[in-house]
């Protein structure tokens, strides 16, 4: 059985909430927590918060908006987290391997998410093409057997009021031909018994004269 190859298998994403909305307010509880915890951590894990951040929102609205949030939150984190804080004076070599190794994982993870949610999603539709196709199927097959109990009945009665049509017909008959008599045409008598020419008369002699 060949796997049904459903185009819209990408449309996976839910409609129910805002994309925007809920990657902005991602971003901003993940600026708040970080911000909480900066003078626990100082500028370690500065983007681990955006990371988680970006594959949630991955998970949930797809590859696009994780891309998105990833370059909004790397700059974020470089200038907020990031000593000297509040400043951009370049990129050192540590800034480059985070951002590497963030970016890296962000967009694998998001990748990855999107792929499964897709096959998720095709298995869904799949399910769903198969059951209707099921019910279909069913609604055809009662429909068809509601047609032939109908013909069946109607041949039914048909051939039962045949059958009393002649009942009623043969009794009559066979009583009406008993008793009638049996009577004879003049022309099938005529026609059976012969019928004679009558003769002519023999002539006389003469009388002989005295």
């Amino acid at each position: 059985m060949s796997v049904i190859k459903l185009r819209n298998a990408r449309r996976w994403k839910g409609s129910g909430v805002n994309p925007l909305l809920a990657c902005f307010g991602g971003f901003v509880v993940a600026f708040l927590l970080r911000y909480v915890l900066s003078p626990f951590v100082d500028e370690a894990m500065s983007m681990l918060l955006f990371a988680c951040n970006c594959i949630i929102m991955s998970y949930f609205f797809g590859y696009l908006y994780a891309i998105g949030l990833l370059v909004v939150s790397i700059p974020t984190a470089l200038f907020f987290f990031r000593k000297p804080f509040l400043m951009m004076d370049g990129l050192g070599n540590q800034d480059i391997f985070l951002i590497v190794v963030y970016g890296s994982i962000v967009m694998l993870a998001a990748i990855l998410i999107e792929w499964l949610q897709r096959e998720r999603y095709a298995a869904v539709l799949q399910q769903r093409v198969s059951e209707t196709r099921y019910q279909m199927l069913i609604e055809t097959d009662q429909a068809r057997r509601a047609e032939y109990a109908e013909h069946f009945a109607a041949a039914a009665k048909r051939q039962g009021l045949a059958n009393a049509g002649a009942a009623a017909k043969s009794p009559a008959g066979a009583v009406a031909s008993a008793a009638a008599p049996a009577v004879s045409t003049p022309g099938a008598t005529s026609s059976a018994a012969p019928t004679l020419a009558p003769t002519p008369a023999a002539p006389q002699p003469p009388a002989d004269k005295v």
